[in-house]
């Protein structure tokens, strides 16, 4: 037990690392938070500076954050897939929830995409298939990421075993590593429902 607690602690701590805020409060002294969207996400961090190379340094350090986790809970605890999947969704809340940002913090995607990257890379293309189809119709992001965070899991359980086992990490079942990118699905989930209200709100407006 003492072993799970600290592998969830150790990736919640470097998921908990607030690299929008910290990014924007020292290149454009702004709270991010209380800017644009307030998301301490990617996309704020470029609209409210207006600079992309902000954002892609926000991208990279986010998706290392979540990548980094999962490698290091492997490396110094097991490569059991219970304490790996504990890193995976851990990583996730420690973003979404920092503790260093009275738990306000980004959505999620990025951290995510990292995890799941070092750990079965197939899901991230599923993702990116579900976003680019979906955006594609509904000229939406956060359309985009709800639909492809429901999916991806789904679609995963889909597709031909084989695949999947050949793009997953030692000791993990197909079903094993699919419950864990459902579990980090609802973290992802989560935080999507407030655009989601922002999103319907918006609509009903219209319609009106």
């Amino acid at each position: 037990m003492l072993l799970y607690v600290t592998a969830f602690a150790i990736s919640y701590l470097i998921g908990s690392l607030p690299t929008a805020y910290i990014v924007v409060k020292r290149k454009a002294n702004i709270d991010i938070r209380s800017a644009g969207s307030g998301n301490v996400g990617t996309l704020n961090a470029y609209e409210v500076t207006g600079k992309r190379f902000i954002g892609i340094l926000v991208l990279v350090v986010d998706i290392a954050k979540g990548a980094g986790a999962v490698l290091l809970t492997r490396l110094a605890f097991s490569q059991g897939p219970l304490v790996i999947s504990i890193a995976l969704v851990a990583v996730v809340v420690g973003h979404c929830f920092p503790v260093w940002l009275k738990f306000h913090g980004g959505r999620g995607l990025a951290p995510a995409a990292g995890a799941m990257v070092v750990t079965g890379w197939i899901i991230v293309l599923l993702w990116l298939v579900s976003w680019g189809i979906t955006y594609l119709f509904s000229k939406n992001i956060h359309v985009g990421n709800l639909v492809a965070i429901i999916a991806a899991p789904i679609l995963g359980y889909l597709i031909p075993q084989e695949i999947i086992m050949r793009t997953i990490v030692a000791g993990f079942s197909v079903s094993g590593i699919l419950f864990a990118y459902s579990a980090m699905s609802v973290v992802l989930l989560v935080r999507h429902i407030e655009p989601l209200r922002t999103l319907i709100s918006s609509r009903s407006k219209i319609d009106t």
